[in-house]
């Protein structure tokens, strides 16, 4: 199932048009854990890449992402709660300045007792300078347990 959805992801991700021209964002982010996360976490960071496809006066861009969060763990002996997010994501271009999407893949669990699963991050943001972008997200991910996060962070454009 893993595979499958990788590849899909992946298959989607790059079938894009390539006559479009992309642009390459690095966004950071931190967050309050939510769900199962919020019973051994009090903290966590998020760190993403994305090449996003973008057309002229375009109101809807795709593009792969990839991803890194780390939970940090004050529960036991148990390490940090660590992943690596592998996917897609969609933003829709609001008054110019608005920005509306998700990010939806997998979640590869890097921590030992961490499988990894289906994780989605939908995300409202307002562009700045044209170049960065503050945005507010909630993100999940469906391991055996569901590692949640409501997160604040910026985007950067190049």
């Amino acid at each position: 199932m893993k595979k499958l959805l990788l590849t899909l992801v992946a298959v989607v991700a790059f079938s894009m048009s390539m006559q479009a021209q992309g642009n390459f964002e690095i966004g950071a982010a931190v967050g309050i854990p939510t769900s199962d996360a919020a019973d051994i976490s009090d903290f966590m960071i998020a760190i993403d890449a994305y090449y996003m496809f973008r057309q002229e006066d375009s109101f809807l861009n795709l593009g792969p992402t990839v991803g890194f969060r780390n939970f940090f763990v004050d529960f036991g002996d148990l390490e940090n709660g660590v992943f690596l997010p592998v996917g897609a994501a969609g933003r829709a271009t609001i008054f110019g300045t608005l920005r509306a999407g998700a990010d939806v893949g997998y979640a590869i669990g890097i921590s030992d007792y961490l499988d990894g699963g289906f994780y989605l991050r939908p995300m409202i943001g307002v562009d700045i300078l044209d170049t960065l972008e503050l945005n507010a997200a909630w993100e999940s991910i469906w391991d055996d347990a569901t590692w949640g996060s409501f997160q604040v962070g910026a985007k950067l454009e190049f």
